[in-house]
């Protein structure tokens, strides 16, 4: 019985977890310490995936695989971006369907996971402990850093090459 209500609740799990990231990536402010941190996140992530995993060369070359992709990836989503410099400040609007895809595959892996190990624990079953030496794990893991890595990067050289538009003068404000 529990088995049944898990497989319906996973659909409606997913569909708040699309739902929530369409708002998510809508248009964002563009903050430079918003754009470093991922970047510092993503590398630092990648770095500790790949010592996690040293030794381990079929997750090694897809992690590598997965991060060049999800970095070709990040450079047609910079592309696909809507910039704006406005007066107010600085704004991007990401593709929203290339995101959703890449999060979606690496969520999609992390519910497998949990599905997988519900399995094992009912069935008495030990669980895989190298969840990160698995191929599919990390390309996927790969995709995700490799894509918000290079993409924040690339709002990182963005916004150093804009100017901040001025505000218009307000001669009815009166402070």
């Amino acid at each position: 019985m529990t088995t049944i209500v898990l497989l319906l609740l996973v659909p409606l799990a997913v569909w708040r977890i699309y739902s929530r990231l369409k708002i998510v990536l809508g248009r964002t402010k563009s903050e430079l310490w918003r754009h470093y941190a991922t970047l510092g996140t993503m590398v630092f992530m990648l770095l500790a995936v790949v010592l996690q995993t040293l030794g381990n060369w079929t997750a090694l070359a897809a992690l590598a695989a997965g991060a060049v992709v999800g970095g070709l990836l990040g450079q047609r989503n910079m592309k696909m971006s809507r910039l704006e410099n406005r007066p107010e400040g600085f704004f991007y609007t990401q593709n929203r369907k290339l995101a959703l895809l890449v999060i979606m595959l690496y969520i999609s892996r992390l519910i497998y996971r949990l599905f997988e190990a519900y399995l094992h624990m009912h069935n008495g079953l030990p669980l895989d402990p190298d969840f990160l030496g698995n191929p599919l794990t990390a390309w996927l893991f790969g995709l995700l850093g490799g894509f918000y890595g290079v993409y924040a990067w690339l709002l990182v050289q963005w916004r150093r090459t804009q100017k901040p538009v001025p505000r218009p003068i307000d001669i009815f404000d009166i402070k």
